[in-house]
């Protein structure tokens, strides 16, 4: 059980000047925290007899769920409010706090820049031996393929080539044509194993939604429906491939 000594150090503050209309429960449900809460941390305070313009502590318990990295910069628009903010990028109040901390979340600025930290999950498959991280607002499709507004993954695996190269052009240089008329292929490492990917060029058919591919040489075969598989794919977008890439582990 936690003593009052060690909630202080699991949460961190934020200032919140009280509004006309506003009350104890509204302001906790507002910021998706207690009521005890609220009030232990606002102990000079009567629930019952709050003033416009008075300043309230508001306890922010740090984040566990969501893994973040990177952010993303946003413009502030006449409308906006941390609320709605928070809602338009699927994510806490409190994370959009944290990240900026010079802001007044009751006075936001037309054209004030903010930054919004980017949410990731963890992705494990036990059939291909994997995890790895993916954007939170993606949405399953199955259990290989994940897809979003922004972006997508799918994974696979190959059965009958040998060499990480090979597979590379195999997959970058298809009759088809998914990766465009001059895709690149950059040899690398993923989970400090070798690995490949396959870049689109310019000219890719915009049905294919920006896909570039991951490819990587399994440690050692890895049986799949019965067959041994010695390389893994990952299909995703340009603009998620290496932070999936950079995210990858392999499982035991």
């Amino acid at each position: 059980m936690l003593t009052n000594s060690d909630k202080k150090d699991s949460i961190e503050t934020a200032p919140y000047t009280i509004q006309l209309d506003d009350t104890f429960y509204k302001i906790s449900k507002y910021y998706s925290i207690t009521l005890e809460d609220l009030i232990e941390a606002n102990p000079s305070k009567d629930p019952d007899n709050i003033r416009v313009g008075d300043t309230l502590c508001i306890p922010l318990p740090l984040q566990k769920i969501n893994f973040y990295t990177g952010f993303e910069y946003y413009t502030i628009k006449e409308s906006d409010t941390i609320y709605k903010l928070a809602k338009k990028f699927n994510i806490s109040i409190n994370a959009l706090l944290k990240a900026n901390s010079n802001i007044n979340p009751d006075a936001l600025l037309p054209g004030q820049i903010i930054c919004i930290p980017k949410p990731w999950n963890s992705y494990r498959n036990s059939t291909y031996k994997i995890g790895f991280m993916y954007p939170t607002r993606w949405a399953k499709i199955s259990s290989l393929h994940y897809e979003g507004v922004d972006g997508f993954f799918r994974i696979s695996s190959m059965s009958s080539i040998q060499e990480l190269e090979e597979a590379c052009k195999e997959e970058a240089y298809h009759k088809l044509k998914p990766y465009g008329s001059q895709p690149e292929i950059v040899l690398t490492t993923a989970a400090g194993l070798k690995a490949c990917l396959a870049i689109p060029s310019e000219d890719q058919p915009m049905e294919m939604k920006k896909q570039a591919a991951i490819i990587i040489q399994y440690p050692q075969e890895v049986e799949i429906d019965n067959q041994y598989h010695n390389h893994l794919i990952i299909w995703v977008d340009k603009e998620h491939m290496y932070d999936i890439k950079n995210s990858l582990i392999f499982l035991d």
